[in-house]
């Protein structure tokens, strides 16, 4: 089982400069997350917070690295999580490459570097490659970010492709990568009139279609590390797709997953898995559909997805796994 490390509010880092990762014990890995949570609330915000709550966890140091702005905005608890901060244009890869080769030659290490925020992918990518870490290749996130080239590269690949403004009845396929391969935790019901994301109710097959055209779109692409979100639409054509991201995005969705798959920390399967702390994890629905209509068949309870390193006794009382409580 993976032990949790314990917080010392002594500890807290300042937003800047650069700080040692003073709370860190030695030999603690070291996750560089590029892109900090805003007091605002603002797209990918939740997502960033979850990073570093589930960094503590697992067991991995945070060094967060963001415009020297945006990490003064940071709410006091949110600062308080990373062991270190550093204030730096993470929309700029030569900056943070260079930045990152400058403190590992100062005796500093990093595990794993995550871009929390679209903008800051790019950034990770190529600090990932030059650290020699796992990563999504530099040339396939820029594909993915540019919505024009990922769509002529999805559409070269043979999927059918959303002509509309997204509707009700639009999807998000949710999912995590481990060894390479993606597989999906959550299939949320995204509102069109700005209600809330609740979870999709399908039947099996159609399950199966969802999950299937998401995987293979993201493998299609060339990813193979970190998060995922897939949106699409299930049409008499069969699944069209929207659009494919490299981070959970906003919608609802993050705060859907934690509800709907509490024994899953998305960001704590990313650090596991680029620590090569867990196998390949199986594809399952790990959600309860809603009732589905006549003569359709529901998607039975699945049984509990198991990670490497989980306690025996964890399925008893699966709100505890990986030391969410």
């Amino acid at each position: 089982m993976i032990q949790q490390r314990t917080r010392s509010a002594a500890t807290a880092p300042a937003p800047v400069p650069s700080l040692a990762l003073a709370s860190a014990s030695p030999g603690t890995p070291v996750a560089l997350l590029l892109g900090a949570s805003g007091a605002s609330g603002g797209p990918d915000d939740a997502a960033a917070v979850s990073a570093l709550l589930e960094a503590w966890a697992c067991g991995v140091a945070t060094h967060v690295v963001d415009r020297a702005s945006l990490l003064a905005a940071r709410g006091s608890e949110t600062a308080a999580l990373a062991d270190a901060s550093s204030g730096l244009d993470v929309t700029r890869p030569d900056l943070c490459v260079a930045w990152a080769r400058g403190q590992v030659a100062q005796g500093r290490r990093f595990d794993i570097v995550l871009g929390l925020r679209p903008e800051t992918q790019p950034a990770a990518a190529e600090t990932a490659a030059a650290l020699g870490l796992r990563g999504n290749r530099p040339d396939v996130v820029r594909t993915v970010l540019d919505a024009g080239t990922c769509r002529a590269a999805l559409a070269a690949e043979g999927f059918l492709l959303d002509t509309e403004p997204p509707a009700a009845g639009g999807l998000a396929a949710v999912g995590v990568f481990a060894a390479g391969r993606p597989h999906i935790a959550l299939v949320a019901a995204l509102p069109a009139d700005g209600g809330a994301v609740r979870t999709a109710g399908l039947t099996r097959s159609e399950w199966a279609a969802v999950t299937g055209r998401a995987c293979s779109a993201v493998h299609r692409l060339g990813l193979e590390f970190g998060v995922f979100r897939v949106d699409l639409r299930l049409t008499g054509r069969g699944v069209v797709l929207g659009s494919v991201r490299t981070t959970l995005g906003h919608d609802g969705v993050s705060a859907l997953l934690r509800t709907a798959v509490p024994w899953l920390e998305p960001y704590g399967a990313v650090y596991d898995d680029a620590l090569d702390r867990t196998g390949p994890l199986p594809v399952l629905p790990v959600t309860r559909p809603a009732a589905p209509g006549p003569g359709s068949a529901a998607v039975p309870a699945p049984p509990l997805l198991r990670l490497a390193g989980d306690p025996d006794d964890a399925a008893d009382e699966p709100h505890l796994w990986r030391g969410i409580d």
